[in-house]
């Protein structure tokens, strides 16, 4: 449990992608979910926000460099998915826009009802519906993230002596 809760010591490249595994097929059953049953689990993810910090900053320090460099990963992970979520999508045929389009003016529509349950009830739907229209996109983008913060990651070698973080990984 060290490995997804402290950010101090040193982890090795096969332990990094053990924990990069666990925390991405975490995601991925959370990303299901959430398109299947509520959106708000999907939420549950921000949770694995500081394990990700962690593991980044352990191999890092492996290679004998600050944790600070995880920011740089950080904005890498959003770049990447960023410019996946915009090709993805169309490629398998979802047209998240249309859908969000559609869904506004469903809302609108109801707006006159004033029936704030009825529009709450409808929100969800859609959202549901770009949630699973979005599946197969969304967890294609986070395994291209993962992999290409994994490969400038592993461009980072272990430092094979004792550094300020600790003793060599095995």
């Amino acid at each position: 449990m060290a490995l997804y809760f402290s950010p101090n010591g040193r982890i090795a490249q096969s332990t990094y992608w053990q924990g990069v595994i666990v925390l991405l097929v975490i995601s991925v059953i959370l990303t299901v979910l959430s398109a299947y049953s509520s959106p708000f689990i999907g939420f549950l993810s921000i949770l694995l926000f500081w394990p990700w910090i962690a593991v980044h900053v352990k191999r890092f320090h492996d290679a004998g460099k600050t944790g600070w460099l995880t920011v740089a990963m950080v904005v890498l992970a959003i770049i990447v998915s960023f410019i996946a979520g915009l090709i993805l999508p169309p490629l398998f045929g979802v047209d998240v826009a249309g859908m969000q389009a559609e869904m506004q003016r469903d809302l609108e529509n109801m707006a006159a009802s004033n029936d704030p349950a009825a529009m709450m009830a409808a929100t969800m739907e859609h959202s549901r519906r770009i949630a699973q229209a979005s599946l197969v996109p969304n967890i294609i983008a986070s395994a291209l993230s993962v992999g290409v913060v994994g490969f400038v990651m592993g461009l980072f070698k272990s430092d094979p002596v004792e550094n300020q973080y600790g003793p060599p990984t095995a």
